[in-house]
């Protein structure tokens, strides 16, 4: 009883489990077991042996040993490598395809039927009928997530996929393993109903794979005007997100009425103008 007592007040949760920092991590490991090695060396092998254990011990109850860590790496770790190891940070909303960088959701989203050009300006926006099936799609998504997400997945998945909240994101599982993650139901939600709308006029959606549909519906919530929950407005604006050891600006797009985030991305060094 007395070991546990003190096992857990070693215990540190804000700096472990899903919010330990792997870059802190991955640095106080490579410490512990240099200091681990030099007293082996100066010492007995066991004296080394043991820094390491009580060292390791220590990373895995407390997220790292060294005091100061996160202000450590964000000082000396090139922005690369916790760009890397990141998982506290903002994540992009518009998913990555597998990495084929000729994939333009725009041109596609613009060839399906779903944008066009603007009456008013100069610019792309949503096609009037379009926006009307999109719209109507987004209450029965709501009603049903675990429905709702079948709607993004390629009729040959048979899977069985789970979908749950992480705080406020929505989180969707295969076997355990995390596949996709939206910033907010709301944005989960335009998603799925955007799914069913591209569904109708793509000509391409059955032969889409899912990383390709998810990148094709982030860059579709990008023109999302009015909250597919409440209904209220969708704003841009401009916030710095801290992560477990470094800062980055982001533009995001939030409902007004709810605060639910529709879309997070990473912006380049210079802001919106």
């Amino acid at each position: 009883m007395q070991a546990r007592r003190a096992v857990e007040a070693l215990r540190k949760p804000k700096y472990t489990g899903e919010n330990r920092c792997l870059p802190c991590t991955v640095l106080n490991v490579v410490l512990v077991a240099a200091v681990g090695l030099g007293f082996g060396a100066l010492y007995e092998p066991v004296v080394g042996i043991a820094a390491v254990t009580v060292g390791f011990g220590l990373i895995y109850l407390r997220g790292y040993v060294v005091p100061g860590t996160p202000v450590l790496t964000q000082r000396f770790l090139p922005d690369a490598v916790l760009r890397y190891f990141e998982h506290g940070g903002p994540k992009t909303t518009t998913p990555a395809n597998g990495g084929d960088s000729e994939f333009d959701p725009e041109t596609e989203l613009l060839t399906a039927g779903a944008l066009a050009p603007c009456l008013d300006r100069d610019d792309l926006c949503l096609d009037s009928l379009f926006r009307t099936s999109w719209r109507s799609e987004m209450a029965p998504a709501a009603e049903d997530l675990d429905d709702a997400i079948y709607r993004l997945l390629p009729s040959s998945f048979d899977d069985s996929v789970d979908v749950g909240f992480r705080g406020g994101a929505v989180v969707t599982q295969v076997s355990g393993t995390t596949v996709a993650e939206w910033p907010s139901r709301a944005a989960f939600v335009a998603d799925a109903a955007g799914a069913a709308a591209l569904a109708e006029v793509d000509s391409k959606w059955a032969d889409r794979g899912f990383q390709e549909r998810t990148k094709l519906l982030g860059g579709l919530r990008l023109w999302l005007d009015r909250c597919s929950i409440c209904d209220g407005s969708v704003e841009l604006s401009e916030d710095t997100v801290e992560s477990c050891c470094r800062s980055v600006n982001v533009v995001e797009a939030s409902c007004t009425s709810c605060g639910a985030r529709i879309f997070e991305a990473e912006l380049p060094d210079e802001s919106l103008s």
